[in-house]
C-alpha cells in the first residue's frame, strides 16, 4: 500500500483492491434493511400525492437501469482496456424530488423522523394509509419541529425539499463547494440556507454544533446516521427485479461488478451493504473518488477511519463537487472495512472527459460526481472468478435537475 499512498498524496490516479478486515462487528443487519423497506412502502401512498412524478414507480423513489454498451465501446477505445460483459448504469441521476442518489437516504431519514413524531403524538399508526400525512393537521404538527443538515448540495436538496413538503422547518448548512443553483432551489422552496466559507467537514461541524443548542432540532449527520445508511441500503430491493427483467443473472458463474461514486461514504456504503446482503460473494463493489478528495480510499489504504485528505497534502477542490469531502464517515468505514472490494481515484480532467463521453455515447447528462464511477470500469487490479461472464453496473448519482445554463457554464455540454 505504500506506493498507493505515495501516488495518492501526489494527486495521481490509483486503483487498488481492499484488504478486507476479518471479524468486523455487525453494526446493521438484514432485519434493519427489511424494516427500512417496510417503512418506504408505508410512505408510498403519501409520496404519490406529494411528488406526482413517482406515480410510475408506485410512490417508491427509484430509477431505471439502462444498458450503455456504446459507452463501453468508447471506454475500451479511449482507455485502452477490454471490458468483458455488458455495461449498465443505475440512473439515480434522475431520481424523483432532487435528481440524485441522496434522495434515497435523505428522504427516508426525514420520513422516519416524521413517522416517529406522528406516532408519538397518537396521530398515526403503522397500519394507516399514509396518504393522511398530506393533511394540514400533519403539516401543522411538523411545523413545530426543526431539521438541520450540513451538505455540499445534494443531501441538503433531498432533506430540504422533502422536509419542507411535510411542513418541517429545515436549515441546510452549505459548504463552499455547493453550487449556487442548488442554494437557490432550496431557498425558493422555503428552506433556510446558511452559506459557510469552508469545506464540507467544516460546514458539517457547524451544523452539528448549532443543532446541539436546540433540543427541538433534529440534526441529520451524514457522517454518523444509521437512518441515512439504511435508506441507501434498501436500493437493492428494486434493483434485483430490474436485473431479472433484463435477464441479468447474478450468481457464482455470473458476477455483478458495481462502481459507485463516493464522497463521505454513506451513500455508496449503504448501497454496497444492501448489495452484499442480497448477492453475497457474487457482487463486487468499488468506490470511485476525485483524486484531490479521496477520503474513503485513504481510509481503506491506511486501515483506519479517522483520516483527512489534508493530512497528505490534498483537498484543493474538485469539479466533482458532490464528492468534495475531506474525511470519511467513520460509520461507513466501520461497515465497509469488512466488505468493500476496492477503491480508485480519478483526476478532474479525466472526469470531465468521462462526463462528455457518457453524454455523447448514451445521451445521459450526469454531474461529474456521477462520472467519477465510470473511471474504474475494467481497471481494478484484482482477480474476479468468471469475470468474462460479468455484468458491470455504474451507479450514477446526480444530474437531472441541473439547469441548462449550468451545463453550458461548465463547458461540458454546449
Amino acid at each position: 500500500m505504500e506506493n498507493i499512498l505515495t501516488d495518492m498524496s501526489n494527486g495521481k490516479e490509483v486503483f487498488f483492491s481492499c484488504n478486507k478486515q476479518k471479524n468486523c462487528e455487525e453494526i446493521l443487519t438484514q432485519k434493519d434493511i427489511d424494516d427500512a423497506w417496510d417503512r418506504i412502502n408505508r410512505f408510498a401512498e403519501y409520496v404519490k400525492i406529494a411528488f406526482p412524478e413517482t406515480h410510475k414507480t408506485g410512490g417508491i423513489i427509484d430509477s431505471p437501469v439502462q444498458m450503455i454498451n456504446e459507452t463501453k465501446k468508447a471506454l475500451e477505445e479511449t482507455e485502452n482496456i477490454s471490458i468483458q460483459g455488458d455495461l449498465y448504469v443505475k440512473r439515480d441521476d434522475s431520481l424523483a424530488v432532487c435528481g440524485s442518489l441522496k434522495a434515497r437516504g435523505g428522504i427516508y431519514t426525514v420520513f422516519k423522523y416524521a413517522e416517529d413524531i406522528a406516532i408519538k403524538n397518537n396521530m398515526l399508526k403503522t397500519t394507516d394509509n399514509y396518504a393522511v400525512l398530506n393533511d394540514e393537521k400533519f403539516r401543522e404538527l411538523f411545523s413545530k419541529y426543526k431539521i438541520s443538515v450540513g451538505s455540499t448540495g445534494n443531501l441538503g436538496m433531498s432533506i430540504g425539499l422533502s422536509g419542507k413538503k411535510l411542513g418541517f422547518n429545515v436549515t441546510v448548512y452549505m459548504s463552499e463547494e455547493a453550487k449556487p443553483w442548488k442554494k437557490k432551489m432550496l431557498r425558493d422552496a422555503g428552506v433556510k440556507v446558511i452559506e459557510f466559507e469552508g469545506d464540507y467537514t467544516s460546514a458539517l461541524k457547524l451544523a452539528r454544533n448549532e443543532a446541539l443548542k436546540d433540543s427541538n432540532t433534529y440534526f441529520i449527520d451524514d457522517e454518523d446516521s444509521k437512518e441515512l445508511f439504511l435508506g441507501y441500503s434498501a436500493a437493492y430491493k428494486t434493483l434485483m427485479g430490474q436485473l431479472k427483467e433484463k435477464n441479468v443473472i447474478v450468481d457464482s458463474e455470473h458476477p455483478l461488478i458495481v462502481y459507485l461514486p463516493c464522497g463521505v461514504g454513506g451513500g455508496p456504503g449503504g448501497i454496497t451493504f444492501g448489495l452484499k446482503k442480497a448477492f453475497g460473494d457474487n457482487v463486487y463493489c468499488y468506490f470511485g473518488e476525485p483524486a484531490q478528495m479521496p477520503c474513503m480510499a485513504l481510509a481503506m489504504a491506511k486501515s483506519r477511519g479517522d483520516v483527512s485528505v489534508y493530512d497528505i497534502g490534498l483537498g484543493k477542490g474538485t469539479i466533482a463537487d458532490g464528492l468534495a469531502c475531506s474525511s470519511p464517515s467513520v460509520l461507513a468505514y466501520d461497515i465497509m472495512k469488512g466488505m468493500l472490494d476496492g477503491c480508485f481515484t480519478i483526476e478532474d480532467e479525466h472526469c470531465l472527459d468521462l462526463t462528455r463521453m457518457l453524454y455523447n455515447t448514451s445521451g445521459i447528462k450526469a454531474e461529474p460526481s456521477s462520472c467519477v464511477a465510470l473511471g474504474g470500469v475494467g481497471k481494478i487490479p484484482c482477480e474476479i472468478k468468471n469475470i468474462d461472464n460479468a455484468t458491470h453496473l455504474v451507479w450514477l448519482t446526480g444530474g437531472s435537475l441541473v439547469p441548462d445554463e449550468e451545463w453550458i457554464k461548465t463547458g461540458i455540454y454546449k
